[in-house]
């Protein structure tokens, strides 16, 4: 099993681009076990 650790950086999440990047990644076949929102 691999894993990817994807890191959306702050001027990413405020142009709202977070959730566009998760579908990227899912349309290729990924699969999204687990997200963490920090600030």
């Amino acid at each position: 099993m691999e894993k990817t650790l994807v890191l959306v950086k702050p001027d990413g999440v405020q142009r709202g681009l977070s959730g566009e990047i998760i579908s990227r990644f899912e349309n290729r076949g990924l699969k999204l076990i687990g997200l963490k929102l920090m600030q």
